[in-house]
This record gives structure tokens, sequence and C-alpha cells, in this order.
């Protein structure tokens, strides 16, 4: 018996709800429908994480240079591949390996008479490759680290002080490595720096105990605060008898190779000197809460001179549920700020007084650090300059209060990846390079005195563009030596003028080439004339480049470089401008994916939607190939007078009913519909894809550049979508809940905005939606009223009658019922969930909702639903200490509470329900049917970092784990068919099991 394959008798036997289930055409909604004789009959086949098929594409993050003394190669990754190839102005042939993680960084170096390539495989640990032949590489080993630290203390989610905590385990997150081809230092994120021998690493020496390298040091760089700490090394370069560290979110470290000790350090946040920074004049001594009559630094850790855990707690228990008016630097920074100050990666050159550091700094740009190390055991380091980020494109108006509430998650994923990514300096000519994650390249002359040359004119420009400095807003009104005014005034998403100013630094700004910025190096000699690859540059989101710098005394920017070669992170082909098929296909930004049954539906941020085939007429799985895509880029194209638009910053797919429409959600451009029906049709195949063009028709947002619709000022950060009717119902991120007239034309030439009939959380007063990015409709049997149950991001969990504006068309009367965050108990004190609810689910009589960190929590739509006491406030229903009308959970599952699990640190994202009735299994091969005992409802969980999870849920207060699968990237959504699970897998690519 094939127990994989089960079928539904007839759609009239299952719950209400249960049919939207196996109908609904929304990412983690659809489920899969084979194409048997069924006789009227829903086929629907459980699928099963057994074993992983294959991984598809992936992000491209590291790079490195290896000259194996004959031929110069370029050694980077895909997602968890290890590729080689020669640098060269054609392309050459790629050889690759998979390794057992994603790769986080390729450190070259030489062991008795042999070239190894040592990779930093986060919680796999460090790989030894032998690259004496490029061509075909090999794994010798892959050894785990280990790590191990006492007596941390932290405020957590509630405020209240966990102590005594020890931090271990047997995998640590390895990140970056250093070597000076004796000793190995290694940059471990779960805990901060080890040494050991090249020996040892290459001879693959271990702890007896536990079978994890054996290391001679370890120094602890991390700093709890609240629940996740700061500290964590993302690369290191051992320099003139010194390891210099960047640290993250605590900038620069310089320690003592031997020892380990830190003997220097250097933190944008903490140095008030500097004035065009985020928190601008901002001197956090003086923002923390004053120390005791003891004299005691209370607030501020001693060490770093960061906010400490008393102030975290000070905040949370305080100024958020106590209500005392007093400022949150730990909560502004932690929760939004602190991607400003994230050092990435850095390059140091100089000797004695004279040493300069280069910090990739993220969204604080690329800092130049002065270093005096003429006494090495205490160099002294000063801020010298800095050329600004690209700023991440956010909401072009504040939001108020929600900007500074302590759990606001706003923007997170494109702060986490925006801004200044690596650093190489180009010694010779006096220059540096660096990685700009919307910028791509970019070169900057004067690199030995920054202080004197990073500098536009005369300085004095005016970005204040909103009027209000400090409030934090991606525009960078704050900074006033570089003119960010959009170097093109007609399109507020190009990059700042000061990188086309004659009178600034900037001698190259290459735009992104092939995808997002992210890791490179340079050649070891840098011609403009020659026409050689001169740098080598990954594409964070899947590919390499080799480009060749020209003449950068032309006039025309685009005429200074030129990237002859370009290599896609997958073999696939598809759709241009034109229809030709002549798109290489890179995959590695993938957020979304849901699925027909015939074909799959990926979102890839930049990348658009694109389609596989992953079925055949049968309803037998094939392996996935594009058939079609709309255009791969972020800006609509001219081809030949028309317009192709695109679908860009592509975070999810909600598929219509029919399976006749996409609707693609963007993180800036709202809901972009896309007519699918050829593609289903099968007009678009392998080799021959279809290009498929959404029209301004079909563009669903209220901020468009004719102006905001409804009053509703933040942008368009859509994330999921319910329809009813002729209406979508829009998770609108940070302006609530948005209902859209699908039969109005949004094109802005055509209409004053009628199809934008209602909103709920934007307005100022609205009861508090937080950020919603998931929601669900149920219509009550008993009285036909209509509900949206939304996960509501950092508010919690929430529910809305939408009956008056769905079944009766009155705008304006959509009726929050309840928003809250759900209980937590701890140490028998009852709190709130911390983390944020994603998903929400309603199936039978029960709302299913993801919630980050804190699980997955059921509860009954009865408790949902029941009404509040008279005079209590739909967004107060509790006050910690005082009164709680919060319903219980009917189960909550969490995935580090299964046994082997306990050390990992799952987030629950999008989630896909696949529900099937008593009726019958059926064999695919004999047809024969078999009756199961009870119905039986599964959820294929995304658990972000670790992995994927498929849980049985058919008793309501007792799920329960049937299979877990790590991935290698970040596992963000989830869809099934023909006995497969497809994960998006974010800088992973694409993942499939079954």
């Amino acid at each position: 018996m094939d127990i994989r394959t089960l079928h539904v008798l007839s759609k009239a036997l299952l719950p209400a709800a249960a049919v939207t289930v196996l109908m609904a055409g929304c990412n983690s909604d659809n489920p899969d429908y084979d194409s048997y004789d069924t006789s009227n009959k829903t086929v629907i086949r459980e699928a099963f994480l057994s074993q992983k098929v294959d991984q598809i594409g992936g992000a491209t993050t590291s790079v490195s240079y290896f000259d194996d003394g004959g031929t110069e190669w370029s050694l980077f990754n895909m997602a968890d591949r290890l590729a080689a190839t020669p640098v060269q102005t054609t392309a050459g042939t790629v050889s690759e390996i998979r390794l057992d993680d994603y790769i986080r960084d390729i450190l070259i170096t030489s062991y008795g008479g042999t070239d190894y390539a040592l990779v930093a495989l986060g919680s796999s640990g460090i790989a030894v490759v032998d690259i004496s032949d490029p061509a075909n590489m090999s794994v010798l080993h892959t050894l785990p680290v280990n790590y191990y630290q006492d007596g941390i203390t932290f405020a957590e989610g509630g405020g209240a002080l966990v102590t005594d905590v020890v931090l271990e385990g047997a995998n640590g997150f390895i990140k970056s490595l250093e070597t000076d081809g004796t000793t190995v230092w290694i940059g471990n994120e779960d805990y901060g720096i080890h040494r050991t021998t090249l020996a040892k690493v290459i001879g693959g020496t271990v702890e007896v105990a536990d079978n994890t390298l054996e290391v001679d040091d370890e120094v602890y760089t991390l700093q709890y605060a609240g629940e996740h700490p700061w500290g964590a090394p993302h690369d290191l370069q051992l320099h003139d008898g010194l390891l210099y560290a960047a640290v993250g979110f605590l900038g620069l470290g310089i320690y003592d190779p031997v020892t380990l000790d830190r003997v220097g350090s250097y933190n944008m946040y903490t140095d008030t000197s500097v004035t065009e920074d985020w928190f601008i004049n901002m001197d956090v001594t003086a923002e923390v809460q004053p120390d005791g009559t003891d004299g005691v630094a209370t607030y501020i850790d001693a060490e770093t001179g960061m906010p400490n855990y008393h102030q975290a707690s000070f905040e949370i228990l305080d100024v958020w549920h106590g209500s005392v008016d007093q400022p949150t630097p730990w909560a502004d920074f932690d929760r939004y700020g602190k991607y400003y100050y994230n050092a990435h990666a850095l390059d140091v050159t100089g000797t004695g007084a004279n040493v300069q550091v280069y910090l990739a700094y993220g969204l604080g740009g690329l800092v130049a650090v002065d270093v005096d190390a003429s006494t090495p055991s205490a160099p002294t380091t000063s801020y010298s300059a800095y050329a600004p980020a690209v700023p991440a494109h956010g909401p072009d108006s504040p939001t108020g209060e929600q900007s500074k509430s302590l759990f606001p998650y706003f923007g997170a994923g494109m702060l986490k990846e925006a801004g200044v990514i690596d650093v190489s300096l180009d010694a010779a000519n006096n220059r540096v390079f660096y990685a700009d994650h919307f910028a791509g390249l970019v070169v900057l002359e004067g690199a030995d005195d920054p202080a004197a040359n990073w500098i536009q004119g005369t300085g004095g420009f005016d970005n204040d563009t909103i009027g209000d400095l400090g409030d934090h807003w991606p525009d960078y009104e704050f900074v006033t030596s570089y003119d960010m005014a959009p170097n093109d005034p007609t399109d507020n998403e190009s990059l700042p003028a000061w990188m086309f100013a004659s009178n600034g630094p900037a001698l190259l700004v290459s735009g992104e080439i092939s995808g997002h910025g992210n890791a490179l190096f340079l050649m070891p000699t840098i011609s403009e004339t020659t026409g050689n690859i001169d740098a080598v540059q990954a594409t964070g989101s899947g590919g390499l480049n080799f480009i060749d710098i020209g003449n950068l005394a032309e006039t025309a920017m685009e005429d200074r470089f030129s990237a002859p070669v370009y290599f896609a992170s997958t073999d696939e082909v598809g759709a241009a401008a034109d229809g030709s098929a002549t798109v290489k296909m890179a995959i590695g930004h993938t957020q979304g994916v849901t699925t027909t049954g015939k074909y799959l539906y990926v979102a890839d941020g930049p990348h658009g939607m694109s389609v596989w085939q992953i079925g055949d007429d049968n309803g037998l799985p094939v392996e996935p190939h594009v058939v079609a895509n709309t255009l791969v880029a972020e800006y609509a194209v001219d081809n030949a007078g028309t317009t192709v638009y695109p679908t860009p910053h592509a975070y999810n797919i909600v598929l219509a009913s029919d399976n006749q429409h996409a609707y693609v959600l963007s993180q800036s451009l709202g809901l972009r519909r896309v007519d699918i029906s050829a593609a289903e049709a099968g007009v678009g195949t392998v080799g021959a894809p279809l290009l498929l063009t959404p029209q301004p028709s079909d563009f669903y947002e209220h901020n468009t550049t004719s102006g905001s619709y409804l009053g509703i000022k933040r942008q368009d950060h859509a994330y999921d979508v319910e329809m009813y009717g002729n209406y979508a119902v829009v998770a609108d991120g940070s302006n609530g809940l948005t209902v859209y007239d699908l039969t109005q034309n949004p094109d802005p030439a055509v209409t004053a905005g009628e199809h934008v009939v209602d909103n709920l959380g934007s307005a100022s007063g609205n009861p508090l939606l937080g950020r919603p990015s998931g929601v669900d409709l149920w219509t009550n049997p008993a009285d036909n009223r209509i509900y949206a149950f939304v996960a509501a991001g950092h508010a919690g969990v929430a529910v809305v009658d939408m009956t008056e504006i769905l079944a009766n068309n009155t705008a304006g009367q959509m009726e929050l019922i309840k928003v809250f965050e759900p209980i937590k108990i701890e140490d028998d004190s009852i709190g709130k969930a911390d983390s944020r609810s994603v998903d929400v689910h309603v199936i039978g009589d029960h709302a299913y909702y993801s919630y980050g960190g804190f699980g997955i929590v059921a509860y009954s739509i009865e408790d949902m639903l029941a009404p509040l006491p008279t005079g209590v406030e739909p967004d107060k229903i509790w006050k910690k200490g005082d009164f709680d009308h919060r319903p219980e959970a009917v189960a909550q599952y969490v995935l580090n509470d299964e046994p082997g699990l306990e050390d990992t640190d799952p987030e629950a994202l999008y989630m896909t329900p696949q529900y099937m009735s008593t009726s019958a299994l059926i064999n695919s091969g004999t047809g024969v049917l078999y009756s199961l005992d009870e119905p039986k409802l599964i959820f294929y969980v995304a658990y972000g970092g670790a992995g994927v999870a498929k849980i049985d849920w058919s008793d309501p207060a007792n799920p329960v784990l049937l299979q877990h699968q790590d991935t290698v990237g970040e596992a963000t959504g989830t869809a099934i068919a023909h006995g497969r699970v497809y994960v998006s897998d974010h800088e992973g690519g694409l993942v499939y099991f079954d």
C-alpha cells in the first residue's frame, strides 16, 4: 500500500473551513492535486521529509582568490556548494562539490606542500578541502567546534533577569577563519574566537569526549543584555602582530593573537565624537538609568560601554509595562538601530602608529578607523571618516510611536541585508573597493587619508526631507557631509547623488550587477588598460561576476567598468524582456513557494516570480525546471516601445482559487496580479520559457508616484492576502489590514484610488495591529459573520470582524475583536510571549498561529471570539499583575522541546496545512482504496535556521512531531505536491524532500 496518497471522497464531507484549506491557492495553503481519474474526487498525497532530493540555487556570499602556480582561480559558494573556476575574460568550466552546510567563509592555505581550502560551515564546523587540483576538489573531513561559557545573565522577554545561564554546545556557528600558516583563528558566532594549530585542523585532531576540533585557547566575545547577544565575530584578519575582528553590533575588536586578550576596540555607537550616525549626538551613558549612590555603573556594561541587562529589564518592566517615561536606548538599538552598527568585514593596512582599519559597517557605511598600535598591548583607536551606505528603502514618512516601541521589528528583513558588506584595499593605487548591497561595487580614492579625502565638497548638504531630524528613517536625513538625494530626481530608489558627484571620493559605483552586491576580492594586479579581470564579486542573491575596471575618468559611470563573465546559481534559463530564452536564472533570496500540483511558483526577492514544472500530466513528480517567469529585474524595462513590468521584492505568492492568477506580495510595491493561465496551460516549456507580464492595471497598492490613498502613509509592505469574492484582504505590514476591490483598475492614470476600499491599523488612533504578516478568513456558519484572523507581528495575534466591508460593502466598519500577545509562563510568572506572530491558518474550529521563537499556538475560535468585559479595550485586554482576559491556548508546540533539538534556535515562520478526511487511502498503481480511522491534519512548518518540521495536529490539544530536517539556509515557506515538500530556503535557494 502506498500510504503517501490519500483520497478525499467528497469535498462536501469536509468541514467548511477544511474545504477552504483544500481549495485555497495561497502560499502554504495549496494542496497537492494529482491528475488521476478521481471521478469527481480530490486526490491528496501526504508529503514526507524522509530524504532531501535536491537543493537548487542558493546565494553567493563567499569568494576567495587562489593561484595554483599556473592558473588563477576563484573559489566561491552557491549556498552549500563549493565551486572553482579560472579567472578569465570568458566563462570557464565550473567545478564544484557539495559540503555539509551553507558556506560562510573560504580560507586558502598550504600545509605540507598541499593546498587546502578551510571552509567555515556555520553549525557544521570547518571543512578541510584539498584544492591542489581545483577542478577535482576533495573533502578530507569536517570538524565541529564546541564551546562553553557560564555565569551569563540577561533580561528575558518579560523583563525578568535570568541568571547563571550556561552557554554551551558541540556545534558552534563558525563564520570566519584566519591563519598565518601555523595557527588558525576561528570566529564562532555562538561564542567568540578560538585558537588552534593548522596541523590539528588538517590532521583532524579532535577531543575524545565529543569528537570536536581540539582547540588551544579561546575568548568569549559576546555581550548579553536581552535574549539575543551582541559581539559575534564576523571577520578576522591578522595584521602586524595583532588580530583584528569585525564583531558585528559591537564594531571592531583588537586581540592579542596568542593570549586572545582584548587589547583594543572601536564602537561607533558609543563614540560621542561621531555626529552622523544613526543616533546622531546621543551619549548612551546619559540615556541609561543613572547609577546608584555607590557609583557602580549599574546600567552600562563596563567592558563594552553598551546598555546591559539591568537597562533592558528596566525598559521592559518600567517603561513598557509600567508606563514610566524614560529613554529606551537598549530597545532602540537592539530592535532597530543595531543594523546601522553591524560590522560585517574589515581590511587593515599600515604599521605602528599609522594603522588604518576599513570597516564594512552595514548601514553605517564604510568606516575608516585610525589605530595607534605602537604599543601592541594597548592600541588606541579613533574615528577617521566614512562613506555612507545606500539606505534600505523603507516608508517615506514616520509611523509615530510604533517606530520607537520595544519590539517593532520594523523593516528588519531589509535592514539585516542592506548596507556595506565587504571591503578590500587596493594599496598600489591608493583606493578602497567595497561592496554595497544596493550600489554593487564602489571604489573610493584617497584611501591613505580618509579624513581628508572622503568628503564631498565642503559639506553642508540638506538631506532632511522629512523635517524632524532624528526620526530614524532610511532616507538618512541626518547626513550633512554627503548629498543623499537620489541621483535621478524622478526615481526615489535611485542611488545617492554623492556617488556620482565630481566633488566626491567615488571613482566608481557599478549599481547592482546581476543582483545585490556582496563579498569580493581583488586580483593581485589591477589595471585600467589591460582589459583583464580586476575584481571578482558575489551577487548575494545568487551568482558571481568577473569585473574589468576600465578608465575611471570616463564621463558615464557605465563606461568605467564591464562585467564580461557571470555565473548564475542555477543552470536554468528564463525569459528576457523581449521573450527570448536568454536570462541566466539565479535564485538565492527565496522567500515563498506555492504550488498548483503541476507547477511550483517561487518568490525570490529581487528576481521576482518564477514558475517551475514539478509534475507531469499523469500526476507524477518530475525534476524541477523553469517554464515561465516575470521580468528578472527590480525595475521596468522598455522593449521596443513597450514597457515590461517586473514583480520586484517578491516576498510571497498567493494563487487565485481557479489557478488563473497569481498575486505576488511585494516588500515595497504592494500586491501585483499576474495572469498565469497560459503558464498553467503549458505554453511555457523547459528551454522556451514564457514571459509573464503584469500591467499597471494589476498593481494594487496605496502609495504610488501620484500620492497615497485613503490616508495610508506608510509604504506597501505586503506579506499575505486572502480573497473574498472581489475583495483582497492584505496583511499590510505596519499599515495593518488593507482591503482592495479587484474589480477596480488601480492604474493611477485611470483611477483616483477607488481600488483601495478600507484599512484598519494605519490611521492614528486606531487599535494597534502591529505589523501583520499573515491573514486567514473564516465565516461563522451560525450567523454568516466573516472574521479575519491576523498574525499581528510584535503585537501578537488578532481577530477582526470583516462582515460589514466584505458582505455589506460598508467601508470603515472593520471591528477589532481583540489583539494580544499570548500567555507565557516562566518561573510561575505569567507574562507575554516575546518574538512575533508570523502566519495563521483557520482549520475546523481552531486557529493556528506560528509565533517565531515562541513556537506554534492553537486557539479555539470560540475563545478568540468571546466578548470582552464591558469597558475593556480590544487592544488592552491584559495588564501584568492587574487583569488578564487573554484566551488560553488549546496547545503550543515548540521545536526545541524535542529531544536532540534543545540547542536549536528555531523561529516558526510560514506553514502549510494538509487536511485529510476519514475517507480513504489510494494506491496510485492499483487504485485500491483504504479507509482512515480518523481525520488527519498535518502542518509542514518552515522553521527558519532550524529547517522544516512535519507536525501531526490531528488532535488540537496534542501536536506531535513526525519528521524534522535541517536545510542549508533559512527555511521561510513550504508547499506540498506529489508526496514532496518544497521549501523556500532563502539564501539556500529551493530545496525539496520526499
